[in-house]
């Protein structure tokens, strides 16, 4: 009896100190997505994605292994706004299925194309906002619609350099399920968080490594000279002053240079890799404000 009561206690113990260091793990859901569910097929595979709004359209591809809802901010701006949104999951997410084999970046885009093509038809018009990885996807998704697209907006952008060694293991660090909640939450601050900037609740969780992986993967199977122009409409790229994944001067600056008769650069002060949730009123303005310039239906 001493010792079923010892083993419990001990068992009890360990569950305690696991809780406290390591829960919640960072494949925990973040928070519900803004916008009504929907679901659309592609190769007998789900990609689920959120309408919400209704107005011009504007899709939205979130960052490497994050979920759609880090764009809950923005999405009740851009509706507020008179904009109809369509936020995507990425595989692996809430109810997207995973992508069983490797694909390429174009690969990915595709998905985009069917949640486009499901609302909007084979003719509509759009704009595309892609925050960190998902700027990669939404000007791949440009460049091979650019018939369709009427402007690309990139948060964090990123891609044609590669990610400073710093940051990019504190980036991969936070994935691992290993890893204590303390420690996770300083990889954060260090890859995604200026100093100063407090880090949401719903961003110490939503990490999903399998995604990560798959996007990672694909990152790499195009040349940049192929996607990097995101076709051929105009560009508005936030960058965050203080990214330490993407410093503006391996990102935005030399794709402001790059393309300077359609690119128009924003430099974000006190902001990170995030960037949503650190300057939310300073995105949602630029953004605003973007897309009613080149919105055709707001120029009449």
């Amino acid at each position: 009896m001493k010792y079923l009561i010892g083993t419990i206690a001990v068992v009890a113990l360990a569950t305690i100190i696991i809780y406290i260091f390591w829960m919640p793990l960072p494949n925990s859901p973040a928070r519900d997505a803004i916008g009504e569910e929907k679901i659309v097929m592609l190769d007998d595979r789900k990609i689920a994605y959120y309408v919400s709004g209704q107005g011009e359209p504007v899709l939205l591809a979130a960052s490497a292994g994050r979920e759609a809802s880090d764009f809950n901010e923005l999405v009740i701006a851009l509706n507020e706004a008179g904009f109809q949104t369509l936020a995507v999951e990425a595989p692996g997410i809430k109810g997207s299925d995973m992508i069983e084999q490797p694909v390429d970046l174009m690969s990915l885009a595709d998905d985009l194309s069917a949640v486009v093509v499901r609302e909007l038809g084979n003719d509509k018009s759009l704009s595309v906002i892609g925050h960190a990885y998902g700027n990669r996807l939404v000007r791949a998704f440009a460049y091979k619609n650019d018939d369709r697209v009427n402007g690309v907006i990139l948060i964090a952008s990123g891609g044609s350099k590669n990610i400073p060694e710093k940051a990019n293991a504190a980036l991969k660090a936070i994935f691992d399920p290993r890893r204590t909640v303390s420690q996770r939450r300083d990889d954060i601050d260090y890859a995604f968080f200026a100093e100063g900037n407090d880090i949401p609740d719903h961003w110490m969780i939503g990490w999903h490594m399998q995604t990560a992986i798959l996007q990672g993967q694909a990152k790499g199977s195009e040349s940049y000279d192929i996607w990097g122009s995101g076709g051929t409409k105009a560009m508005l790229v936030l960058q965050a002053a203080e990214d330490t994944i993407a410093p503006p001067q391996d990102a935005g600056i030399p794709l402001a240079q790059q393309y300077p008769d359609r690119v128009k650069l924003v430099l974000v002060p006190q902001a990170g890799h995030a960037l949503l949730p650190e300057q939310p009123k300073v995105i949602a303005e630029e953004v605003i404000g973007f897309l009613n310039l080149f919105q055709p239906s707001r120029n009449n």
